[in-house]
């Protein structure tokens, strides 16, 4: 038989494949919504430095830095209080409605103190807001990964680092360079009102937005108890020790001579590189199971940050760029490696994502803030010459060693961590069945659409169900259905079940 268009799409790994209803503009408002927030924290650390508070004088750079990522913790740690009641609010046109006012008024406040003379302390609550609202928004949007497949996510993740990479680093930065403070406020409340106007778009009622939220098809999260430290902990450390690695790492260059330029420069190169590895190591999505995400993540992470610590003491008199292009890129391959493992441990355990997603990133965000307490005492209170930078980078890499090897991560990773989904016998035989499926795909090489029209045939759905579920036509549900019949050798549709039921 020929192979039909949609076949070779998916066939392919490099194809982006149609998302549902409502998706691009929810990732839209996702990047102009992260820019924002991202932006309120790049333009401080660019225009503050030291100041006097109380009559002493402290970096309130530094103080702006924490309170981002307290605001961060704040954030994601506010939307897994009452799930139930969270899940409500994102039908709510009033509480979005208040959510963008507040975001208006928060940039508004921002550039008015930076205006002004001796306010810098109130900048401080600005970026908890800006932080706190932005990882909320974040959690919110990350619903909508339920809808898609691993390729077109894995595509997801590329766009929206990149696009608010450039936005933040590349055309802000320049603005903070050349143009006036009015231009840089207008551009940014502009970048709220695209991210209001997005997400308009992206919550009609027929959207994968509404509908995440709206099917109760997910379950609650458990954890397997074994031994004295269960799994799922296991990884908490292991995130959270590398999040604060991060963190540390991410203060030290405000003891050398670091020109923005430079800065801006070693963020952009780091992110391509970053991404461009990102893409070639999970191609296609095909890594879609989570103990090949954490093959990705000591086969890459932990030699690059590694190699960004140890670099720290060769690069003290050229501004540090050698050190801080690997170290930008080790942070954005991780988050993205993370946003991925999210995605494939709420598929494996048939969890909300937002509840995955939020919980993650909460001990992310934790690490890094007492990373950055940390690296902000050592700024003040060591003098970073290349011994210390010598200690700091074995210190790194010591650390990362007993976490990344010495937590039989690679045998957890199997089992996903220890996560498990509370499941009624219904929701048992529909993980059996899709176990079935996936057997069948593998033994007959289906594609990976294929696979999801044999999983909704074992459903005993038929082509017009099929065709309004995959959003794609019947006549390509049939040809896929003709595909699976010729692989798997079977003439009707009860040799198939008989297949199955094997």
């Amino acid at each position: 038989m020929t192979e039909t268009t949609e076949e070779k799409q998916s066939a392919s790994p490099w194809v982006v494949e149609s998302a549902p209803p409502g998706y691009w503009w929810m990732v839209g408002a996702l990047v102009a919504m992260a820019s924002a927030a991202m932006l309120l924290h790049e333009s401080a650390s660019w225009a503050l430095d030291l100041t006097t508070w109380l009559g002493s004088v402290v970096n309130i750079r530094a103080y702006s830095c924490d309170a981002h990522s307290l605001g961060l913790v704040f954030g994601y740690a506010i939307t897994q209080v009452n799930g139930s009641r969270f899940r409500r609010l994102m039908g709510n046109g009033l509480f979005w409605t208040v959510f963008f006012v507040v975001q208006f008024a928060n940039v508004l406040a921002y550039y008015a103190l930076m205006g002004a003379a001796g306010l810098e302390m109130p900048i401080v609550f600005v970026q908890f807001v800006g932080g706190a609202s932005g990882a909320a928004f974040f959690v919110a949007v990350s619903q909508i990964a339920s809808s898609v497949s691993p390729r077109l996510f894995v595509t997801t993740v590329v766009a929206v680092v990149a696009l608010t990479t450039f936005i933040v680093q590349g055309l802000f930065s320049m603005l903070e360079a050349t143009a006036p403070l009015m231009a840089s406020a207008l551009l940014h409340l502009a970048l709220v009102a695209a991210a209001g106007a997005c997400f308009l778009r992206g919550a009609s009622p027929q959207s994968c937005f509404r509908e995440g939220y709206g099917t109760d098809r997910f379950v609650a999260i458990r954890s397997q108890e074994e031994g004295r430290v269960a799994p799922y902990m296991r990884l908490f450390l292991i995130v959270g020790v590398y999040a604060a690695v991060f963190g540390f790492l991410h203060v030290i260059p405000l003891a050398l001579p670091l020109g923005v330029v430079a800065r801006v420069t070693s963020f952009l190169v780091g992110a391509v590189i970053a991404l461009a590895l990102f893409a070639v190591t999970l191609r296609g999505g095909r890594s879609a199971e989570v103990s090949v995400i954490w093959n990705r993540f000591y086969r890459f992470v932990f030699p690059i940050v590694t190699v960004a610590a140890l670099l720290g003491p060769l690069t003290n008199s050229t501004e540090f760029l050698p050190a801080l292009i690997m170290q930008a890129c080790a942070l954005y391959y991780f988050d993205a490696l993370l946003a991925m493992a999210c995605y494939v441990i709420s598929r494996a355990i048939n969890a909300a994502p937002f509840q995955v997603f939020a919980r993650a990133f909460l001990i992310r965000s934790i690490g890094f803030l007492l990373g950055n307490m940390v690296g902000s005492f050592v700024y003040e209170h060591v003098t970073l010459d290349t011994a210390a930078f010598s200690v700091i980078g074995a210190t790194v890499f010591v650390l990362l060693c007993l976490v990344t090897f010495n937590m039989n991560s690679e045998r957890y990773a199997k089992t996903v961590w220890g996560l498990l989904p509370h499941e009624d016998p219904r929701g048992r035989y529909e993980r059996d069945l899709d176990e079935r499926c996936d057997s069948l795909a593998a033994r007959f090489a289906l594609t990976e659409r294929e696979t999801e029209v044999l999983r909704l045939l074992a459903r005993g759905k038929r082509p017009k169900e099929i065709s309004d579920t995959l959003v794609v036509s019947v006549a390509t549900v049939r040809s896929h259905v003709h595909a699976i019949y010729t692989k798997a050798d079977v003439h009707s549709a009860e040799e198939l079940q008989r297949l199955i039921s094997e």
